[in-house]
C-alpha cells in the first residue's frame, strides 16, 4: 500500500504539470517524424532502399518511437546530479525508511506514463488518418513478449540513468558527462534510425551496448519483427543488463553516499 502512495503522491504532482509534460512530449515528437520525412523522400526518390523493411514499416517505427522516446527513455539523472548532489537535496532522503533508488524510481514513473499516453494518442491519430499503411497485427504470444521487453527496457534505463546520475557524487561538473550520454544513447539506441539501417560494425557495437535494448528492440518487437526466440533472447540480455546494473548502482551508491557532505557541492 505505502507503495502505491508514494506512486499517487507523486502521479499527483505530474498531472499537475501536465502542461509541462506536453511540451516534453512535442520535443520527442519532433525528431521522429523529421527523420520518416527524411527516409520518405529517400524511398521516393531512389525507391526502395531499405532491403528488408518497406516504407510502412519505417512509418510505424518512427510513429511507435514517438511512444518510446515518451515512455522508456528516463530523465531522473538531473534531477539525481543537481537537486539532490548538488544542490543538498538528498538529506532529507537518506534517513527515510525507503530505499533511495525506489523512491525515485516511483518519482520519474508518473512523468513517463504521462508522456506515453501522449504518444499512445499520437499513434491512434496516425493510425486513423493513414489506415492500413500504419497497420500491425500480431498473435497474443507475441504481444505478451514484447510487453515485457518494453517494462525491461523501462527498468534498463531507470538504472543506468540512476548511475548517471549518483556519477555526481565524484564529478563536480556533471553535465558534460550526460551530453556524451545522450550523444551514445541516439546513436546506438536506434533514435536515428533502425540498427539495421547502419554500417555491420555500428551494429555490432550497438547490440554489445545496453542502449538497443530500450529503445530499438521493444520497437522491433512490436513490429513483429522479432521471433519467439528471438524475443526471448532480448529479454535474457535484458535481464542481466538489469541486474549489472543494479548490482553497479548499489556498490557506486554504498561508496558514494560516504562523499556526501549534506549541504551539496
Amino acid at each position: 500500500m505505502r507503495y502505491f502512495r508514494i506512486f499517487f503522491l507523486h502521479f499527483q504532482q505530474a498531472f499537475a504539470l501536465r502542461s509541462r509534460s506536453m511540451v516534453w512530449f512535442l520535443i520527442s515528437l519532433f525528431n521522429p517524424v523529421l527523420f520518416y520525412i527524411f527516409w520518405a523522400g529517400a524511398y521516393h526518390e531512389k525507391g526502395n532502399i531499405f532491403t528488408s523493411w518497406n516504407l510502412s514499416n519505417v512509418a510505424v517505427y518512427y510513429i511507435l518511437l514517438v511512444i518510446a522516446g515518451s515512455l522508456l527513455i528516463v530523465h531522473i539523472e538531473e534531477d539525481v546530479a543537481h537537486w539532490d548532489i548538488q544542490e543538498g537535496g538528498l538529506s532529507r532522503y537518506i534517513l527515510k525508511p525507503f530505499p533511495y533508488i525506489w523512491l525515485k524510481f516511483f518519482e520519474e514513473l508518473p512523468w513517463r506514463l504521462i508522456q506515453g499516453a501522449f504518444g499512445i494518442i499520437t499513434f491512434v491519430v496516425f493510425r486513423i488518418l493513414l489506415g492500413d499503411f500504419l497497420s500491425v497485427s500480431l498473435p497474443l504470444s507475441i504481444v505478451i513478449l514484447a510487453v515485457c521487453i518494453w517494462i525491461f527496457a523501462y527498468l534498463l534505463s531507470f538504472f543506468y540513468k540512476m548511475i548517471l546520475g549518483i556519477s555526481a557524487l565524484w564529478i563536480t561538473d556533471y553535465s558534460g558527462l550526460q551530453q556524451i550520454s545522450e550523444v551514445v544513447i541516439v546513436i546506438f539506441a536506434g533514435l536515428l534510425m533502425p540498427l539495421e539501417f547502419l554500417p555491420d560494425t555500428v551494429r555490432q557495437i550497438a547490440t554489445a551496448l545496453p542502449f538497443s535494448y530500450i529503445i530499438y528492440y521493444p520497437l522491433v518487437a512490436l513490429q513483429g519483427k522479432l521471433n519467439i526466440v528471438d524475443m526471448l533472447r532480448v529479454i535474457g540480455i535484458q535481464s542481466l543488463w538489469i541486474i549489472g546494473l543494479h548490482f553497479l548502482f548499489q556498490l557506486l551508491w554504498k561508496k558514494g553516499v560516504k562523499l556526501f557532505t549534506g549541504i551539496g557541492q
